[in-house]
C-alpha cells in the first residue's frame, strides 16, 4: 500500500552548544543532541494525524524534515511517494508549509500582496494567481481584511494568512506546525474547524498536524503519534492510545434504591474490574457508582439487569473517558522509564 508519508528509522542530531570554556578545554569534541530517535510512521493519504508532545519533543524537527528544510543523519523517508534525499524538488511543489511564523511575512505589505509574492515562487502565471487567492480567501472568509497591511492583522488572522499561503500550490499534503498557538479559544476553534472540515473531508487532503494542545489533539486527529526527546511513545486512535494504558471502559451510574448486597454481587461479577460508590452530594438516597468494565459491551447489559431485577431504579448512565492529559502522562512515564 502506498502512504501519503513513510518514515523508517529515522534519526536526526544537531550539535550541543558549547561554552567557550568547553570549546577551549576540548576543542575537537563533538557532543550532539538527538533531535528524532528512530521514528517509524505510516500516514495514509486524506488522513489528518497528529504528531503530540511538549515543547522540544521533536515534533518541528520532523515537520522540517519532512518538507525536506533539513535532511536526516539516518533513515529513509517518503512525501507523496518521492524520496526525501533524492527527489527533494517534487516534495517541495506537492505540499504546503504552515508555520506560526510570522516574521516569513512582509509587515509594511497587504495580506493580498504577500500571497501574491509566494505564489510568484510556485512560477504560477498572473491569471493562476489572481484566481488562486480568490479561491483561497473566499474559503477562508478574508476578502474583507486581505487588502489590509500585514502588521494591522489580528494573531488569529495572521495564523489563517499562514494557512492560506501553505495552500497556494494547492498542496495534496499539508504541514502545519502549531496552528493555534497563541490564539484566542473563538480563533482557535474557527481554525480547527477549517483544517477538519474544509481540508480534509470537502477537499481529501492529507494533514500532518504537530501539536502540544491535548484538546486539539482529540478534537480533530483521525490518528496520534505521542512523541517525547525524539522518540514515538505511543501511536493511534485516541480510543487506541487510552487502551495502551487501560483496558477498562468506565461508566459513571446514579442509582436510588440500591443495597449493599447487590453492590457485592456486581462487584464479583468477571468483567467487572473496578467498583467503587458513594452517596450523591446533592441527594443522599441516591448512590453514584463508578464501574471498570472489560468487555463492556456484553458486561454493560449484564451490570444494568442485576440493578433492574434487584428493584434498583437507574436514574442516569454515563460513559466516563480517562482525559487525554492522563493519558498522555502515563504514556511518556512508562515509556520514558524504558528508556
Amino acid at each position: 500500500m502506498a502512504y501519503a508519508i513513510e518514515t523508517v528509522g529515522l534519526i536526526k542530531r544537531f550539535p550541543r552548544r558549547r561554552k567557550l570554556r568547553q570549546i577551549a578545554r576540548h576543542p575537537f569534541r563533538m557532543e550532539t543532541i538527538t533531535a528524532l530517535n528512530g521514528v517509524n510512521l505510516q500516514v495514509e493519504e486524506g488522513e489528518l494525524f497528529g504528531i503530540l508532545g511538549p515543547n522540544g519533543a521533536g515534533k518541528t524537527t520532523l515537520i522540517k524534515l519532512l518538507s525536506t528544510l533539513i535532511l536526516p543523519d539516518e533513515g529513509e523517508a517518503w512525501v507523496n511517494g518521492y524520496n526525501i534525499f533524492h527527489e527533494e524538488e517534487n516534495i517541495k511543489r506537492s505540499i504546503g508549509l504552515v508555520t506560526g511564523e510570522e516574521r516569513s511575512f512582509y509587515w509594511r505589505l497587504s495580506g493580498r500582496r504577500n500571497l501574491q509574492f509566494f505564489a510568484t515562487l510556485h512560477n504560477m502565471s498572473p491569471f493562476q494567481i489572481q484566481k488562486r487567492i480568490n479561491s483561497i480567501l473566499e474559503i477562508l472568509e478574508l476578502q474583507e481584511k486581505v487588502d489590509d497591511l500585514f502588521y494591522t492583522y489580528s494573531t488569529g488572522i495572521k495564523q489563517e494568512l499562514a494557512l492560506a499561503r501553505g495552500l497556494i500550490n494547492d498542496p495534496q499534503i499539508l504541514f502545519i506546525d502549531e496552528p493555534t498557538r497563541s490564539l484566542d479559544p473563538v480563533a482557535a476553534r474557527n481554525i480547527r474547524k477549517f483544517i477538519q472540515e474544509k481540508l480534509v473531508k470537502e477537499q481529501g487532503k492529507t494533514v500532518f498536524l504537530a501539536t502540544h494542545n491535548l484538546e486539539e489533539a482529540q478534537q480533530i486527529c483521525d490518528r496520534l503519534a505521542i512523541i517525547d526527546r525524539g522518540k514515538i511513545l505511543s501511536l493511534g486512535t485516541p480510543s487506541e492510545i487510552r487502551r495502551t494504558v487501560s483496558k477498562e471502559d468506565r461508566y459513571i451510574l446514579k442509582v436510588r434504591a440500591l443495597s449493599a448486597e447487590v453492590l457485592e454481587k456486581i462487584g464479583r461479577k468477571k468483567k467487572v474490574a473496578h467498583l467503587s460508590s458513594r452517596p450523591d452530594p446533592a441527594n443522599s438516597s441516591v448512590c453514584i457508582l463508578e464501574i471498570g468494565l472489560l468487555e463492556h459491551e456484553a458486561a454493560l447489559p449484564l451490570v444494568i439487569e442485576t440493578l433492574v431485577s434487584s428493584g434498583a431504579k437507574i436514574l442516569d448512565c454515563s460513559h466516563f473517558e480517562v482525559p487525554l492529559e492522563d493519558i498522555f502522562a502515563e504514556v511518556v512515564k512508562r515509556k520514558g522509564a524504558d528508556v
